[in-house]
């Protein structure tokens, strides 16, 4: 067994229960808003409230952001369940999953949102820690040549 094949299990394990609590925490807010509640967990407002530009920036965002997720469930489920490593469909949900994190960090954190939330948008920040490690993995994962024995 590789020295790195735990780490690679964990990382994906981490990744997948990481994408299944964004489904559920994006699903949960969707309700709530179709039951009225204006700004629920994760999209906390700045002190101003969004404007309908930003929400439905925000709606799209969460768009992209449930692809990327389903592809991340698909991709760790995969690997955990069948032992199978896709590792185009890791990058891909990663990317998705990296560029949303980044675009909603900045648009909530220029907007305000984050003074008005330090605690609601400080907590996402360590759960985010392990994803790049997994992507540059996988990056780096078919570039390197394979050792091989020479026979003598």
């Amino acid at each position: 067994m590789r020295e790195n094949s735990k780490w690679k299990k964990v990382l994906i394990s981490y990744y997948g229960i990481l994408q299944t609590l964004h489904l559920l925490t994006l699903a949960r807010a969707g309700w709530l808003i179709l039951q009225g509640e204006s700004y629920p967990f994760p999209i906390l407002p700045p002190p101003e409230g969004w404007t309908q530009q930003s929400m439905a920036f925000l709606f799209g965002l969460a768009g992209t952001d449930v692809i990327g997720i389903l592809l991340g469930i698909i991709f760790a489920g995969k690997f955990l369940i069948n032992r199978k490593m896709n590792r185009l469909l890791g990058i891909l949900s990663l990317t998705i999953f990296i560029t949303g994190a980044i675009v909603f960090a900045v648009g909530t954190f220029s907007s305000g949102a984050w003074g008005a939330h330090p605690v609601g948008y400080g907590a996402m920040v360590p759960l985010f820690v392990p994803v790049p490690l997994l992507y540059v993995w996988l990056l780096r994962s078919n570039l390197t040549p394979k050792q091989t024995r020479k026979s003598d």
